[in-house]
C-alpha cells in the first residue's frame, strides 16, 4: 500500500514531441470551436451539452437514464417509478454541479482548483443532491453496507480492480503533492494541456473518496479544461468520448496504474510509458470530440439542418395543426446567427404579412423553438428536446431522442 507521496511519480510523462504536438492541436481546435457563433447561441448549446455530459458520465458508471427523462427532470417532471426518478435526480445532480463549477470559475477565475478543498467541494456538492440509495455502497469482500458522506475523504483502505490506492491516513500528503504538481497557474504552454490528462489519471489513482471518484475526476477535468482555455465555452464534452470508448478508457487508466517497467521506463515508482499512453489516449479523445462538435457547429451545416427540420415539418403528410410554414426557417436561422432578434423584425425576416408573421412567431414560441422573457422581449434561439436529434445528429446515441 502506498504511503509516501513520491510513490505517485512521475506526475508528468517525460517530454515527448508527439505528445506536445497533440496537446497544441487540441488547443488550436478548441480555440476555433464555435468562434463564429453568437454568444447567446453558444450559451444555449452549452446548456444542452451539460445534459449530454450528465448522460454520458452516468453511463460510464453503469447508470442509464434516457435523455428524454433527463429533459423531464430539468422541468421537475419526475417519473412515478422510484428507480427511474432516482436516476433522473442523479443526472440532475451532475448538471447542477457542473453549473456550479462554471459559475464559481466565472465569478472567481483565480480559484485554485487543484486543492483538496476544491476536490472535496465537488464531491460534497454532488452527493448532497443525489438520492440516498446512491450514497450507500456494498463492500465487495465483506458485503458490509457503507454510507458515503458528502465531501468526506475515505477513512479505510480500498481496492479498485488490481489497484490498491494510497493508505487513507496518507491521503492529505498525496493530495498536497497533486495540488503542487498540477496547479495550472504554475504551468505554461503544452505542459498545462498535458496536465489536463495526467491529473485526471492521478486523481482517479489517489481515489480519495469511498465512491464517486470517477464522477469527481470528470467534473474536475471540466474545471481544469476551463482553466487551461480548452473547454470552448462548454461546446464539447469529454464524457461522450470516454463513454464511446469505455473499454479503452478503463484499459488506459489501468495501464497508467502500472509500476515502473525497468530502467527505460522513467525514474518514478509508476510507469512513465503508462502515463504517457494514458495522456495520449485522453488528448486524442478530446480532439475527437472537439472535431465532432466542430462539424456540427459549422455555420453552413448548422443552417442546413435547421432548414431541413422545417422542410420535414412542412411536408404534406404532416397533420395541418403540426405543420410549420416554410418561412419558419428564415426566422430560426436569423435568430441562431444573431443570438436574438427583436420580435418586430419577424415580418421583415419572413416576408410575411404582420398578422401571419405574429402567428408564426407564436407557434415557434409555443413549441419552444424560440424563447423570450416576455411577449415584448427579443426572440432568442432555443433547443427543445424534440429537435436535438435533427440539429445535432449523433450527439446522443442514434434513436435515443
Amino acid at each position: 500500500m502506498f504511503t509516501a507521496p513520491a510513490s505517485m511519480d512521475p506526475m508528468f510523462p517525460k517530454r515527448d514531441g508527439q505528445l506536445v504536438d497533440l496537446a497544441m492541436e487540441v488547443h488550436r481546435e478548441a480555440a476555433a470551436l464555435g468562434a463564429s457563433l453568437h454568444k447567446i447561441t453558444r450559451r444555449r448549446i452549452a446548456d444542452l451539452l451539460r445534459h449530454i455530459n450528465s448522460y454520458y458520465s452516468n453511463l460510464i458508471e453503469g447508470h442509464h437514464t434516457h435523455p428524454a427523462d433527463i429533459e423531464r427532470a430539468i422541468r421537475k417532471d419526475y417519473d412515478s417509478d422510484p428507480k427511474k426518478r432516482a436516476l433522473q435526480e442523479l443526472s440532475l445532480a451532475h448538471i447542477k454541479v457542473q453549473q456550479e463549477i462554471d459559475a464559481r470559475l466565472d465569478d472567481a477565475p483565480e480559484s485554485d482548483i487543484c486543492t483538496a478543498e476544491f476536490i472535496r467541494w465537488i464531491h460534497q456538492a454532488f452527493y448532497e443532491q443525489v438520492p440516498e440509495e446512491f450514497c450507500q455502497i456494498q463492500h465487495p469482500e465483506t458485503d458490509e453496507v457503507v454510507v458515503v458522506s458528502p465531501g468526506e475523504f475515505r477513512d479505510r483502505s480500498v481496492k479498485v480492480g488490481r489497484h490498491v490506492p494510497p493508505a487513507a491516513d496518507s491521503l492529505s500528503g498525496f493530495l498536497k503533492r497533486f495540488s503542487e504538481s498540477y496547479k495550472p497557474e504554475g504551468l505554461h504552454g503544452s505542459k498545462k494541456l498535458i496536465a489536463v490528462a495526467a491529473s485526471h489519471h492521478r486523481l482517479a489513482w489517489i481515489h480519495p473518496f469511498l465512491d464517486g471518484n470517477g464522477r469527481v475526476a470528470r467534473l474536475f477535468s471540466h474545471a481544469y479544461m476551463t482553466k487551461a482555455d480548452i473547454e470552448s465555452h462548454g461546446l464539447w464534452t469529454i464524457s461522450r468520448g470516454l463513454s464511446k470508448y469505455k473499454e479503452d478508457y478503463q484499459h488506459y487508466l489501468s495501464v497508467a496504474d502500472s509500476p515502473r517497467q525497468g530502467d527505460y521506463d522513467g525514474r518514478g515508482k509508476l510507469s512513465d510509458s503508462g502515463l504517457r499512453d494514458f495522456c495520449e489516449y485522453f488528448l486524442k479523445t478530446c480532439l475527437d470530440q472537439i472535431e465532432f462538435m466542430g462539424g456540427l457547429l459549422d455555420l453552413d451545416n448548422f443552417q442546413d439542418r435547421i432548414k431541413g427540420y422545417v422542410d420535414l415539418r412542412s411536408q404534406n403528410m404532416i397533420p395541418e395543426e403540426a405543420k410549420l410554414r416554410q418561412e419558419a426557417k428564415y426566422i430560426l436561422v436569423e435568430v441562431m446567427l444573431r443570438g436574438q432578434v427583436p420580435r418586430g423584425e419577424a415580418k421583415r425576416v419572413t416576408g410575411l404579412g404582420e398578422r401571419t408573421a405574429r402567428k408564426l412567431v407564436s407557434q415557434l414560441e409555443n413549441e419552444e423553438l424560440l424563447s423570450a422573457e416576455s411577449h415584448r422581449s427579443p426572440l432568442t434561439f432555443n433547443i427543445p428536446p424534440k429537435v436535438v436529434g435533427y440539429y445535432f445528429p449523433n450527439l446522443y446515441p442514434e434513436g435515443m431522442i
